[in-house]
C-alpha cells in the first residue's frame, strides 16, 4: 500500500464523493474513496433521468466511476464502512471495516447458477431497482439478511468464485484530511403512517416509483399499470412533504422533492396525455437554474399542482370505487380524492457526518451536510476539495486569485 500520510479520506462514493475524490487526485493528493455499498454512484444510480435537462443519470455517473477506478492516486474501497476517526501522533487515523465478500468479481461470469440453487433467494441479480457499479462487471449481490449460510451456492459455481470462508476485516489508515459525503436515505419504516407508506403496493415512495416508470421498463403505447393488480392507471396523486417539514419526523425540507415530482409527472404526461396527475404540495421549491421553467412546462403539459396537504391515504375497494383514497380539505370542508397510485415524496433523511469525525475536522458536503440536489452536491464537494488543497499550498481557496487560476496552485 502506498504511503498514506498525506492521503485524504473521502467517505461516500455518490456524485459528491466521486467529484471530491477526482478533484483532490487531479490536484496531486492521494485519496482513499470509501463506500459501504458494492457500487459507486450512490442514490443517483437509482434515477432514470435527472432534472432539469432530462438527461440520462447513468451516463455521467459511469464516467466518474470509471475515472475513480482508473485514477492512479485513488484507492477505491467498496463494501467498506467508516467506523471512526481519531487524532494520531502524526495526523488522523481512520478506522474502517471491510465486509466479507462472498463472490469474487474477478472470477464471476454472472451465469446465475448460484441464484438458482439458493433456497432463500439471498443472491440477487442485477434487477432494475438494484444499483451496481457501472465501472465493474456485474456480479450477484448477497442479501445478508436472507442468507442462512447453507453452503449450496459454492459447489454450484462453475468458476469457483464463491468463498464462504471470507471474514470481515477491520483495519486503520493514516490520513491527512477527511471529506464526508454520506448522502441520504429513505427512512424505514416510512414516516407519517397516516399515508400508508410500505403498507400497500399502490402507495409508493418516490424512488420506488422512479423504477416503475423508468424508460427501460416502459413499453411504447402501453399505459401505466397498478403494481397491485395490473389495472390501467387513470388517476395519480403525489403527496409532497410526506414526513418532511413535520416536527414529528423530519422538520426540514428535503429540497429535491418538488422538482422530482415535476420530472416524473412530466414523463408520464408525455407518454400518457390522458392521465390525470395531481401534485398536492405545501410550497413549491424551484431555486436552481432552469427549474422554474421546468415546473411551468409540467403545468403546460396538464399536471395539476394543488396547494393542499392531505391528512390520510388509505386503500379502498367498494361500490364507490377502487384505489387509494386521499382525505383533505376544500374550503374548510373534508373532501376525498380517489387515485389509482399514490406517490409519497419527501422525508429524505441526511446521513450526517459522525460527531467524532466532525470534531477531528472532517468536511461534510452534499446531502449529508444539508438537503441538496446533484448540482449543489457537486459544487459543495468541489469546495471541500478546494479548501483542503488551498490549505496545503498556503493559499485561500476562496480568494479571487485562487479561483482565477482554475484551482491550480
Amino acid at each position: 500500500m502506498p504511503d498514506t500520510k498525506q492521503a485524504v479520506l473521502v467517505v461516500g462514493a455518490g456524485v459528491a464523493g466521486m467529484q471530491a475524490a477526482l478533484d483532490l487526485a487531479n490536484f496531486g493528493r492521494r485519496v482513499h474513496l470509501v463506500e459501504q455499498d458494492s457500487h459507486l454512484g450512490g442514490q443517483t444510480l437509482r434515477l432514470d433521468k435527472v432534472y432539469p435537462t432530462d438527461h440520462c443519470a447513468f451516463c455521467p455517473v459511469w464516467t466518474h466511476a470509471f475515472a475513480c477506478r482508473e485514477h492512479p492516486r485513488i484507492t477505491v474501497l467498496t463494501g467498506t464502512r467508516f467506523k471512526g476517526l481519531r487524532r494520531g501522533p502524526e495526523g488522523d487515523i481512520a478506522l474502517l471495516e471491510k465486509a466479507a465478500r462472498l463472490i469474487d468479481g474477478d472470477k464471476c461470469v454472472f451465469c446465475g447458477k448460484c441464484m438458482e440453487v439458493c433456497p432463500r433467494k439471498a443472491l440477487l441479480g442485477r434487477a432494475p431497482d438494484l444499483p451496481w457499479d457501472p465501472a465493474q462487471p456485474p456480479v450477484p449481490w448477497l442479501d445478508a439478511g436472507r442468507c442462512d449460510a447453507c453452503g449450496k451456492c459454492g459447489p454450484a459455481c462453475p468458476a469457483g468464485a464463491i468463498d464462504a470462508a471470507r471474514q470481515t476485516e477491520t483495519f486503520e489508515i493514516a490520513v491527512g484530511d477527511c471529506i464526508f459525503a454520506g448522502g441520504f436515505q429513505e427512512p424505514r419504516p416510512a414516516p407519517a403512517p397516516e399515508f400508508g407508506g410500505h403498507t400497500h403496493p399502490d402507495i409508493l415512495t418516490a424512488m420506488a416509483f422512479e423504477t416503475l416508470i423508468a424508460e427501460y421498463n416502459a413499453v411504447p403505447g402501453e399505459k401505466l399499470r397498478c403494481p397491485s393488480d395490473g389495472r390501467p392507471v387513470e388517476n395519480l396523486a403525489f403527496i409532497q412533504c410526506a414526513g418532511a417539514r413535520d416536527r414529528r419526523f423530519l422538520s426540514h425540507c428535503s429540497a429535491v422533492c418538488c422538482m422530482h415530482a415535476a420530472k416524473q409527472a412530466s414523463w408520464l404526461k408525455r407518454r400518457q396525455p390522458d392521465l390525470d396527475i395531481a401534485v398536492f404540495y405545501t410550497d413549491l421549491r424551484t431555486p436552481g437554474k432552469g427549474q422554474e421553467a421546468y415546473m411551468k412546462t409540467a403545468e403546460k403539459l396538464g399536471v395539476r399542482f394543488v396547494r393542499r396537504r392531505p391528512g390520510l391515504a388509505a386503500p379502498v375497494d367498494g361500490p364507490s370505487g377502487k384505489g387509494i383514497a386521499l382525505r383533505h380539505e376544500i374550503n374548510a370542508r373534508v373532501a376525498t380524492t380517489l387515485a389509482d397510485i399514490v406517490v409519497l415524496n419527501g422525508g429524505l433523511a441526511c446521513c450526517p457526518c459522525p460527531e467524532e469525525a466532525a470534531e477531528a475536522g472532517a468536511h461534510p458536503c452534499g446531502f449529508c451536510s444539508e438537503p441538496a440536489d446533484i448540482a449543489n452536491s457537486v459544487i459543495q464537494a468541489g469546495s471541500a476539495a478546494a479548501l483542503i488543497c488551498g490549505r496545503q499550498t498556503g493559499k485561500d481557496a476562496s480568494s479571487p486569485a485562487y479561483r482565477g487560476s482554475g484551482g491550480r496552485p
